[in-house]
């Protein structure tokens, strides 16, 4: 497929960021659609908890060649409206898949690697089991009802590829997270407060890596799921070394009251063989690039990177 003009939900967000950024450095133009307002670059609205009639995704959508999925509700840490992320994280996608059945056009999905029902076995491939772990809460559990409610409407002809990627980050993740948390406490030249256990290794794929991966799928129309992970899990205590390296400030205290016999396990330990052979995908983002990245607030790749905010918005 030559990318002319693909539409992505979720434009505004953290990874749909990313995602624009990609497709525009291509030459593609893209219908960029958010939950909010029409600030922050994206056309078009769709609150994804609110069903869409045909001829309005055709008006928020008009001429594409394919659809980015990548608008989702994520975990917070406080309390969650557990019927709107099922409508937003589950119906939505229903209501997606049946409107491009309508129009023959093929569904990119953004998924996670929490859809592994064991996440901590190990090299995961992509016929690896799936099931609700309980990791990230109802998210998790609401990525796997997405997935098979997709995966049905692929036997009414939908052309479908998902993506699973590990523990995302990059400009524009929430700052609860850890990545932000110990990237803003490094640049403060503060204390990273680390609990046990510090050795546990998870894998962290920079959100612009996985663009090029959608990228790839579009070009190829390698219709099939695919793992987008880094393929170098980190330990918590590596990631704030990273964190202190990249910014040239803060330092580490590790409580070692609460140091327990702990057999160190890696999260989103993912085979992404599948996404290498098949689509000639490899990541190319490491941490300390991808930190840095954080830090000029950049979501493209590059040698030198694209500015959110100079990049024209609209």
């Amino acid at each position: 497929m030559v990318l002319n003009r693909i539409g992505l939900t979720g434009a505004t967000g953290m990874l749909g960021r990313h995602i624009r950024a990609a497709l525009e450095h291509e030459g593609a133009q893209v219908a960029a659609v958010g939950r909010g307002s029409t600030a922050n670059g994206a056309a078009g609205t769709w609150d994804l908890a609110n069903w869409q009639a045909p001829e309005q995704f055709d008006a928020m959508f008009p001429d594409v060649q394919a659809v980015v999925h990548a608008g989702a509700m994520v975990q917070t840490t406080g309390p969650v409206d557990q019927g709107l992320m099922f409508d937003t994280n589950v119906r939505a996608c229903v209501n997606l898949g049946q409107w491009a059945i309508s129009r023959g056009l093929p569904v990119v999905h953004i998924s996670s690697a929490a859809v592994y029902e064991d996440i901590a076995s190990g090299r995961l491939p992509e016929d690896a089991p799936t099931g609700w772990s309980g990791l990230g809460g109802l998210y998790g559990l609401s990525k796997l009802l997405a997935e098979d409610a997709l995966s049905r409407l692929c036997r009414q002809g939908l052309k479908l590829a998902i993506i699973r990627p590990s523990s995302l980050y990059g400009f524009g993740l929430p700052e609860a997270k850890m990545v932000s948390r110990f990237l803003a406490k490094a640049s403060a030249g503060a204390a990273i407060e680390l609990v046990p256990p510090v050795n546990d290794r998870i894998d962290f794929v920079h959100a612009a890596d996985v663009a090029l991966a959608i990228l790839a799928i579009l070009r190829a129309e390698a219709w099939e799921t695919f793992n987008i992970a880094s393929g170098c899990p980190l330990s918590v205590r590596e990631l704030a070394e990273a964190c202190i390296s990249v910014t040239g400030r803060g330092n580490i205290v590790v409580d070692e009251i609460q140091a327990v016999q702990h057999d160190p396990v890696i999260r989103f330990g993912l085979d992404i063989g599948r996404a290498k052979h098949r689509l000639g995908w490899q990541p190319q983002t490491d941490i300390r690039q991808g930190l840095d990245m954080m830090l000029r607030q950049c979501v493209h790749s590059g040698s030198r990177g694209l500015p959110q905010r100079s990049r024209q918005e609209g």
